[in-house]
């Protein structure tokens, strides 16, 4: 395991080694984080990821079947079994839209997926932090009438969930990158590297 931080130059690379080895699979990959925000040094590697699904017709005991397949995951699932990756050696998370990983030059490796590119600047905007920004940024929102709610940003304090359709006051607003957030918050834009 390491020890701690590593300089940015050399988690950089890292970074990009394994964004390249998933940009196929992906829709659309980035580097978040510490990294994005050009520390000197890193404590962990965070990528955004959003998978790419196509769907296979699998024959069933009576007709075919459409199912889903994720080609990131099957992405991670062979750097796994080639060495390229490995679950994180005290806290192995490998979900539907997070996984907690381990990179061979001894560095954890955080990546979020969103479920869609409609979210992908509100997971990159909070993922690229730092923690106080973010938590900071949650509540902004809702002085400004909106909410993070399941990686997504919505027009409305109340909650949606549970709600009948059209009984709930708020709407989900699609952030296909961070500046689609600021604008909705009625924010200006913050650079990465100026967020602390």
């Amino acid at each position: 395991m390491s020890s701690g931080a590593v300089p940015l130059r050399e988690a950089t690379a890292i970074a990009t080694r394994i964004g390249k080895a998933l940009a196929d699979d992906s829709l659309r990959v980035q580097v978040a984080g510490s990294i994005r925000r050009r520390k000197p040094t890193v404590g962990d590697i965070e990528l955004v990821a959003v998978p790419r699904i196509t769907h296979e017709t699998v024959p069933t005991m009576f007709e075919a079947e459409s199912v889903p397949y994720n080609h990131l995951r099957a992405r991670l699932e062979a750097m796994i079994r080639a060495g390229d990756l490995a679950p994180h050696p005290e806290d192995p998370k490998f979900g539907e839209r997070y996984a907690k990983l381990w990179a061979p030059e001894g560095i954890q490796v955080d990546l979020f997926m969103p479920a869609n590119l409609d979210s992908f600047g509100t997971i990159l905007l909070i993922r690229t932090g730092p923690a106080a920004w973010s938590e900071r940024l949650v509540t902004d929102a809702r002085r400004r009438g909106h909410h993070f709610a399941d990686g997504e940003l919505h027009r409305g304090v109340v909650s949606c969930k549970g709600a009948a359709p059209g009984t709930a006051r708020c709407e989900r607003v699609p952030t296909p990158d961070e500046a689609h957030v600021f604008r909705a918050l009625g924010m200006a834009y913050v650079e990465p590297r100026n967020r602390a």
